[in-house]
């Protein structure tokens, strides 16, 4: 024999109360005002996941394509080392499997003097050759070696400046700026700093506002007379495959030169800005995550006054055959369909959101009447965002499971009225 609907769990009578319920309007005991407002919380929760998650990850991305670009991968200490002698390790190391390339290369903190500013920088001293291999030099150094980077006597006086530290010195292509080291020599005034002032080639832009700030690109032979460093370099810059896998290559390093190389990857060297931005997203994802949980939690309230606006017609169902757990499939439904509806709008509006930022990013520009995001501050020419589908659906049942459960509760309460006692007080 086949099962009647009210035997059916979750079967056409159960779905067809459940869905009247849900459309019925207030004044006829329908869902109430909390309902509502359950369904547009559970909406905007999801919402705002998926939109901050995704910003989150792009500006993630972004920073860690131009710190991997502008940092090298894996470094080793060869200061001391003759140069002959660092070159034919830099061929050794280059042999070890996932090494992409080796390079030599000299950093040295210095200060910049120009137009009657002095401030901060770094120089970093590449063979002009490496330019083109340079992730963060979007034009491969083309400008700078057109304008005559590593021409000339010892490498020339030609150099590369990042964006901001040319505005804060004011220079433009063309104009001198003095690179005062730490290095001392003696003089008729006693010790002195070595200082060299040099023309600005190119100004370049990483995308990086922390590289864009302090870094600046020196020839090497220059460098190497400049920091008193003639004959040996300072580091050799090893890049990988993959980045996340330096602490294996570094071993296979160690073990083909015998550990006789000081290695440190990108990880250790930005160990407290890799965790502050894991941590960051930890605390987003926890703080959204709680106020979806708040959305869910009144759906509870919502069913128990839908439940109390039906007690007469739940007792009449019951009375004529519906059983305890039908009544409880109705409601666990009700509040099913309010929590799944907010998180399917809500993922299709983060989708969309995050797929039209561009637009979106230049409407709220316009409107505030400046930048959401200003380039200065953050080295970014948009605002940057990587949608990860994974994050979307898990976002998304995420919000479902919660939705289920909690209607579990006011759904177990409705089923355990007693239907004689709900006829006689109605």
């Amino acid at each position: 024999m086949s099962a009647t609907p009210s035997a059916t769990p979750f079967g056409k009578l159960e779905r067809t109360l459940a869905w009247r319920y849900l459309r019925a309007r207030r004044e006829h005991g329908g869902a109430s005002l909390i309902a509502v407002i359950s369904f547009v919380g559970i909406f905007f929760a999801v919402a705002a996941l998926i939109i901050t998650m995704s910003i989150m990850s792009g500006f993630r991305a972004t920073l860690l394509d131009a710190l991997l670009g502008g940092e090298p991968h894996i470094s080793a200490a060869v200061d001391g080392i003759p140069q002959e002698e660092t070159l034919a390790l830099a061929k050794v190391i280059a042999e070890t499997p996932a090494v992409v390339s080796v390079s030599p290369y000299i950093e040295q903190f210095v200060l910049l003097s120009a137009n009657g500013v002095r401030t901060g920088g770094v120089v970093r001293a590449v063979p002009p050759g490496d330019l083109a291999t340079m992730p963060i030099l979007k034009d491969g150094g083309k400008a700078a070696l057109a304008a005559g980077f590593g021409e000339g006597r010892n490498g020339g006086n030609v150099i590369m400046i990042g964006q901001y530290l040319a505005a804060n010195l004011g220079l433009q292509p063309g104009d001198s700026v003095e690179v005062v080291t730490s290095q001392m020599r003696s003089g008729p005034m006693g010790q002195t700093p070595i200082s060299k002032s040099y023309v600005v080639g190119d100004i370049f832009r990483t995308g990086s506002a922390q590289l864009d700030n302090v870094y600046v690109f020196m020839p090497m032979e220059q460098a190497q007379i400049l920091f008193q460093s003639k004959g040996r370099y300072q580091y050799l810059d090893i890049r990988v495959k993959d980045p996340d896998t330096t602490e294996i290559v570094m071993q296979r390093i160690a073990e083909t030169t015998g550990y006789s190389l000081l290695l440190r990857d990108w990880k250790t060297k930005n160990r407290t800005y890799l965790g502050a931005l894991r941590t960051e997203r930890v605390m987003v994802r926890l703080l959204v995550t709680i106020i979806m949980m708040i959305a869910t939690l009144n759906i509870i309230v919502g069913v128990v006054m839908l439940v109390k606006n039906k007690t007469r017609d739940v007792a009449i169902l019951r009375t004529i055959g519906l059983s305890r757990g039908g009544v409880m499939r109705v409601f666990l439904m009700v509040g099913t369909v309010l929590g799944s509806l907010g998180a399917l709008l809500g993922m299709v509006v983060g989708v969309l959101f995050i797929l039209n930022i561009g637009p979106i990013e230049a409407l709220i520009n316009l409107a505030i009447d400046g930048e959401v995001f200003p380039a200065e501050q953050y080295g970014l020419d948009h605002l940057p965002a990587v949608l990860d589908w994974g994050e979307v659906a898990s976002t998304g049942a995420y919000a479902l499971i919660m939705s289920m459960v909690v209607s579990l509760i006011p759904a177990i309460w409705a089923s355990s009225q007693d239907p004689v006692k709900a006829l006689r007080f109605e």
